[in-house]
């Protein structure tokens, strides 16, 4: 299902840039099977929601600058399902 596709990359985009695990932008994109441009429309999405994400040149990965975190839940039937 396309929804949960893409929640299950915003979470793998989250998870990467919070263990500084990104690498160069080409390695990110290329790690989620997208291009540049659609990684970097990504990250312009996670800075409109408040996320401060910044690129390290010396260790070659995005980090957040303030701690940012997120979860996405999705209830089925009544119950919390975590992707």
């Amino acid at each position: 299902m396309v929804l949960f596709n893409e929640i299950e990359r915003l979470n793998r985009i989250n998870y990467l840039i919070k263990h500084r695990a990104t690498g160069t932008p080409d390695e990110f994109a290329s790690k989620l099977r997208i291009s540049r441009r659609q990684l970097f429309n990504l990250l312009e999405f996670f800075n409109d929601i408040g996320a401060q994400v910044k690129y390290d040149r010396t260790r070659g990965t995005y980090y957040y600058y303030d701690g940012f975190d997120f979860e996405i839940t999705v209830n089925v039937d009544g119950r919390r399902r975590f992707l």
